[in-house]
């Protein structure tokens, strides 16, 4: 959030009121509802010919609260349409961008973001690059409809090309999704007006031809037309059958999604298992893109939930995706989740350490000790992670904790007990340590 806000006059009396309590309770959302509306109302409009400051106050609120907030995608939305109003185009697409960069899953930005660009003077080549880029944030969401219908309209109108659309269709049909039936019987149905060497991309239609050749051997071309309609007309069949198995399948657990976005308002725990359940299937179908797709899209809803963050990392890591893993557990740590949950931020030191940068796997442990001294989950992987990577201060640092006076009798007893064991582990004597450290921890844990 912006540090220092700008300095408004004093009669703005409800923007200072306001802006106070969203600066001291950053979690108040209704505040900044309200604080939204208060700046989206202001006196002489805002718009390019608008007072400096109600285009500056604006600003402020749409870029702390999105700073806040980055999955409501609905004030993206507002804020880009203000900017258009205030900037221009360049404003709005700038909005855009960083949008679908902080939420890069929701079909309704980028729809909106599509349409955009399409009302305002944007080349085809530069339109179908955006298309392509949606399509691979959003094109496998079951209800990713919406999007692909833009698509489609975009090549048969704008673009007036018949084998695009074609060639968009052969993508969409493989896709499980609520309205699969619709495409397939476009896609069916445009297929069978043209021949086999036309509808066929040119791997299938090679491939097709060998698989012939091999079971027929040398044949005249109108020969090798009709057992390739036939070829075809059984592929039509096949990904019928398959893409609603897979539809099918899903919507045992898409009928059970009640709240698809973001809101600070808890799931109920119902909600939760069937998120977890829905998972527990995508990842047993072992297609890495799909997968991928749903741990995003869960991630909206489930933003709060540092379960979900830390199944997602830990799926990312034994997929060899460690990188990921740690940019995942560091938009959770720094953007979503509340500052006291420790475990999502013990889970990107730990991915540091992995990746060699034991500096910043450091400082991410220091620093939870800083704010909360006397997380032993903190303390006992901090420990271990010195000993790793700086033995000469694992003795000092686990005797800091050992005689803590901020800490249990009972945490400090544990620490000394794991202290003894490294030191046996490590062949020293320890008889002499144990009688006058351990038991005696021991006892005044009782």
């Amino acid at each position: 959030m912006t540090s220092n806000p700008p300095e408004f006059p004093s009669s703005h009396i409800e923007w200072d009121r306001l802006w106070q309590i969203v600066r001291t309770n950053p979690d108040d959302y209704l505040s900044w509802e309200h604080l939204i509306r208060v700046v989206e109302s202001a006196e002489g409009g805002i718009n390019a010919s608008a007072p400096p400051e109600n285009v500056t106050r604006l600003e402020t609120v749409f870029d702390s609260f999105l700073t806040k907030f980055p999955l409501c995608f609905w004030y993206w939305k507002k804020y880009a349409d203000w900017e258009l109003a205030v900037h221009g185009d360049a404003g709005a697409e700038k909005i855009y961008e960083r949008a679908v960069i902080a939420i890069r899953n929701s079909c309704e930005l980028w729809n909106h973001y599509l349409d955009f660009k399409r009302a305002h003077s944007a080349t085809n080549g530069e339109i179908e690059s955006l298309f392509e880029r949606g399509a691979s944030c959003v094109g496998l969401d079951f209800l990713a409809h919406t999007f692909w219908d833009k698509y489609l309209d975009f090549a048969e109108n704008r673009l007036a090309n018949p084998q695009r659309v074609l060639q968009l269709l052969d993508r969409i049909v493989l896709i499980p999704m609520h309205q699969y039936a619709r495409y397939y019987e476009r896609w069916r149905a445009i297929r069978a007006t043209l021949l086999p060497r036309e509808a066929l991309d040119p791997d299938t239609l090679s491939q097709f031809i060998n698989e012939i050749r091999e079971s027929k051997g040398d044949l005249p071309a109108d020969k090798i037309d009709v057992y390739l309609r036939e070829k075809m007309d059984s592929q039509t069949a096949e990904v019928y059958k398959k893409t609603q198995e897979g539809t099918n399948k899903r919507w045992v657990y898409e009928a059970e999604i009640k709240r698809p976005y973001f809101h600070v308002k808890s799931l109920d725990r119902p909600q939760l298992q069937n998120w977890n359940r829905y998972l527990d299937f995508e990842e047993s179908m072992k297609d890495f893109a799909r997968i991928r797709a749903l741990y995003e899209r869960c991630l909206v809803p489930c933003a709060q939930y540092e379960e979900f963050w830390l199944r997602y990392g830990q799926w990312l890591i034994s997929t060899q995706r460690t990188s990921e893993a740690r940019e995942a557990y560091g938009r959770a740590a720094f953007t979503f989740l509340p500052k006291d949950r420790c475990n999502i931020k013990i889970a990107l030191a730990l991915t540091f350490e992995e990746e060699g940068n034991n500096d910043e796997a450091r400082r991410i442990y220091t620093s939870i000790l800083e704010t909360i001294p006397t997380h032993i989950e903190t303390i006992q992987n901090y420990i271990h992670f010195e000993r790793r990577t700086n033995p000469n201060a694992y003795e000092k640092l686990v005797n800091t904790y050992i005689n803590s006076t901020q800490l249990s009798k009972a945490a400090t007893a544990y620490f000394t007990i794991q202290y003894t064991r490294y030191l046996q582990q490590v062949n020293r004597s320890a008889v002499e340590w144990s009688y006058t450290h351990q038991y005696s921890s021991i006892e005044r844990s009782k």
